[in-house]
């Protein structure tokens, strides 16, 4: 089974990636909204996999956090959720929102997505619930909402830089809450300066 590639995008459609992997290129299906920070590249792409064997393919569904692929095995669970409605729950929803909503059983976040109805959004949330509420996903709670774009963005940045998920996390939070102001571009150099400092562990 393959749970993660790494290599150069070759080419990017509206919903997958062609990766170019040691000359082997792999078509993988990957939210919109992930493709749009890696592609257009020429930058070495690592993404998470998720692999789905049926009887005549083999499809690969890629993330750029290891937690995105574990709320999409998640949601796989769930009856009536294959890969590619799965995908396009988190493609129209943040996983922050997909948690939260889960937890505060909101199903009315998840009618915004097409092809769920009110009958699979409250099963969403009667499946996933006891399940969801086991795990750690590392979010931190002193984000506000109108930052937690740019903390997920943040963290995605320095996690491609080959930083680990906790200094991600802890460096993201701390520059955001203090440059609550300054947009991504501006918090990803004074993100690296911090890095360079000995403060992370």
């Amino acid at each position: 089974m393959i749970v993660k590639l790494k290599g150069f995008i070759e080419f990017g459609g509206d919903e997958y990636i062609d990766l170019d992997v040691n000359g082997v290129v792999f078509r993988v299906f990957i939210s919109n909204k992930s493709i749009k920070k890696i592609y257009p590249s020429d930058s070495l792409i690592s993404v998470f996999i998720y692999e789905i064997i049926k009887e005549n393919e083999r499809l690969f569904f890629g993330f750029l956090e290891y937690e995105e692929r574990e709320i999409f095995s998640d949601l796989l669970c769930v009856q009536g959720v294959g890969g590619k409605m799965a995908l396009n729950i988190m493609t129209k929803m943040e996983m922050n929102e997909i948690i939260e909503s889960i937890n505060t059983e909101n199903s009315k976040s998840f009618l915004s997505v097409s092809g769920v109805g009110s009958k699979l959004a409250n099963r969403i949330i009667n499946e996933l619930k006891e399940k969801i509420k086991k795990k750690s996903f590392g979010i931190t709670s002193n984000i506000s909402l109108v930052n937690k774009d740019n903390f997920n963005d943040l963290v995605s940045c320095l996690f491609n830089l080959g930083y680990s998920r906790k200094v991600c996390e802890l460096t993201a939070d701390k520059v955001i809450n203090e440059n609550k102001k300054m947009n991504l571009e501006q918090l990803i150099p004074v993100a690296l300066k911090y890095l360079s400092k000995p403060k992370v562990n």
